[in-house]
């Protein structure tokens, strides 16, 4: 069973599980894929993802304009069974039996807490969603904003409550790492440059 993987968190990247890179030609067939990945398996009405990313022409172009997109992800991904994408009327849906995301996994890790999940959390947030990323579309600028915010500050959490497992582990090298990261998010966190220094010196005292 062929498997899709999507990269979301620092970037866009699409790849099947033999490792070849799926080959998106445009950047909206990109922001769509990301759409439909978060959350995954939940499926849009195809008159909200037409007006999402084509939002500035007649509704008819627009769909057509979705209708041509689909094509390229759907060609791209070949003729795999069960489907990566799947079209119920008029409705669109990721596969989550055959799709992988890392934004999701991220989520659950976080949410399951432990000190391991957290350092797998930690590991797999690269960056931003989409990071570098833009399309002129401000209804999918909008929702790629709150996005970004939401999964940055679930990444702040998952960072602070993983600081402190280390700190009370006494793994200084592995805290001054999360710290430095926990700082990239928001650098205006006292109690963590506070952390850090503390951190740093433990280090020295060794």
């Amino acid at each position: 069973m062929a498997r899709l993987g999507l990269l979301l968190l620092g970037g866009f990247q699409a790849r099947l599980d033999t490792g070849q890179a799926l080959g998106l030609p445009t950047k909206k067939a990109q922001a769509l894929l990301t759409y439909l990945a978060i959350p995954l398996g939940r499926p849009h009405p195809r008159d909200k993802l037409a007006a999402l990313l084509w939002g500035g022409i007649r509704e008819e172009s627009a769909r057509a304009s979705l209708r041509q997109a689909l094509f390229a992800i759907r060609k791209a991904l070949g003729e795999k069974k069960p489907p990566a994408l799947m079209l119920e009327g008029e409705t669109l849906a990721l596969n989550r039996s055959v799709v992988d995301v890392d934004v999701a996994a991220f989520e659950g890790l976080v949410a399951e807490g432990t000190p391991e999940a957290l350092a797998k959390a930690a590991a797999l947030y690269q960056g931003d969603l989409l990071a570098g990323f833009a399309v002129d579309e401000p209804p999918f600028e909008e929702w790629l904003v709150t996005e970004r915010e939401r999964l940055r500050e679930l990444a702040s959490e998952g960072l602070a409550k993983l600081l402190a497992h280390q700190r009370k582990a006494g793994a200084g090298e592995a805290g001054v790492q999360t710290a430095l990261k926990l700082l990239s998010l928001d650098p205006l966190q006292e109690p963590v440059h506070r952390a850090l220094m503390r951190l740093h010196a433990e280090q020295g005292r060794r």
